[in-house]
């Protein structure tokens, strides 16, 4: 479907009623609509709202949740405030957490938003793990929300503040190859454990933000699936993850993508697929490869998930499907969030585009486009 604008949008709470409008209006069935919700930390007091919904097709569920104040995650980053008698610090417990699950409960035993069935983990602490984004309880933003509905279901919230420098988080299906169990996917900005940041500046937003379905040290992306012996394992793995090995948000088995951070390509836990990172610019100035110095035009890259396979100590990968709808491109000759016809590897669709943080930051011209379904809209 085309892209929906929401602009002027003060705080998580007011982005979080615009995603659940945006995601209703395209057939998504909204669970519980922004409703206030008990701190993980068994105080009284609501700290933030939680909106879950389901994809159309009643396969896909996601769970969204406000960060005001305080951690949303069992383990996160958060600055804490110092003992009695010393100047309060100021916490940064601010933004929005996702975490994706098999089915929806709205009444966890645990009283906790994020125990929901089949949830992803961490293999090394067995806690719920997810994705976020950073956002300032005082900032203005502008929301883009974008729907896939063929071949698979996806939505996209890009989210914009300050100008120029974005967010994203995404869930959705893969676009499966072969006959296999599973397919939830979701992605954002940063992962559960980092997903604060320490200003709201354009430079910290930036510089501790990693690519929407990419490879990195600290990975955000994740892939629901039972392949090999995984699911068999004590304990059981139920979702690979794009993180390194080790890593808290390394839920056991090993998801592998062509867009990576360039100090995977250094690390022993590179994944040896057919990957981007040639293309990908190499530093904040360079302009990247996957764009013609003949005529401008820049390439829709196809984002392929790769699973290891058992057993792990052999480095095997095999493909399992598509990211739906999302492609790696350049950004060099095109603005954020505008719409542009990208014709490969179909011709006469739009795509609108974003930067993955902001053109000619950390990731110089690498970004993303969103293929759109009919012509766009603005709501205000």
């Amino acid at each position: 479907m085309a892209y929906q604008k929401y602009t002027g949008l003060v705080g998580a709470a007011a982005i979080m009623e615009k995603m659940s409008e945006y995601a209703a209006d395209h057939d998504w069935v909204i669970l519980q609509n922004c409703i206030a919700d008990l701190p993980i930390d068994g105080s009284a007091t609501s700290d933030g709202v939680l909106l879950s919904m389901k994809s159309p097709d009643g396969v896909v569920f996601g769970s969204f949740r406000q960060a005001n104040g305080k951690g949303i995650f069992p383990t996160q980053d958060i600055t804490t405030t110092p003992a009695s008698g010393t100047t309060p610090a100021k916490t940064n417990a601010y933004g929005i957490g996702l975490v994706a699950s098999t089915a929806h409960t709205n009444k966890p035993a645990s009283g906790l938003w994020f125990d929901q069935p089949n949830a992803p983990l961490s293999y090394a602490t067995q806690e719920v793990v997810g994705a976020g984004v950073a956002i300032d309880p005082n900032g203005t933003y502008t929301l883009y929300g974008n729907c896939i509905s063929d071949p698979a279901h996806m939505l996209v919230f890009s989210i914009e503040s300050p100008d120029g420098v974005f967010q994203h988080l995404a869930l959705g299906y893969l676009q499966k190859i072969g006959d296999w169990d599973g397919g939830i996917i979701f992605s954002g900005s940063r992962n559960s454990q980092h997903m604060f940041s320490k200003t709201f500046g354009a430079t910290d937003l930036d510089t501790d933000s990693i690519p929407l379905f990419s490879m990195s040290t600290q990975g955000a992306t994740y892939l629901q699936c039972s392949i090999d012996a995984a699911p068999l394992r004590l304990p059981s793995v139920l979702w690979a993850s794009a993180a390194k090995p080790g890593e808290l948000c390394d839920t056991g088995k090993q998801l592998a993508l062509p867009v990576k951070t360039l100090e995977v390509k250094k690390e022993d836990w590179d994944a040896k697929i057919p990957d981007y990172c040639k293309l990908q610019s190499q530093t904040a100035t360079d302009i990247g490869r996957n764009v013609s110095t003949l005529n401008c035009i820049t390439v829709n890259m196809n984002i392929v998930c790769y699973v290891l396979r058992d057993p792990d100590a052999l480095r095997n990968f095999s493909p399992v499907g598509y990211v739906p709808g999302i492609y790696f491109i350049s950004m060099r000759n095109v603005a954020p969030a505008q719409v542009y016809e990208i014709s490969y590897p179909k011709s006469g669709n739009l795509h609108q585009v974003f930067p993955y943080t902001r053109r000619r930051g950390t990731y110089g011209m690498d970004g993303f486009s969103i293929l759109q379904e009919k012509d766009a809209t603005t709501t205000t």
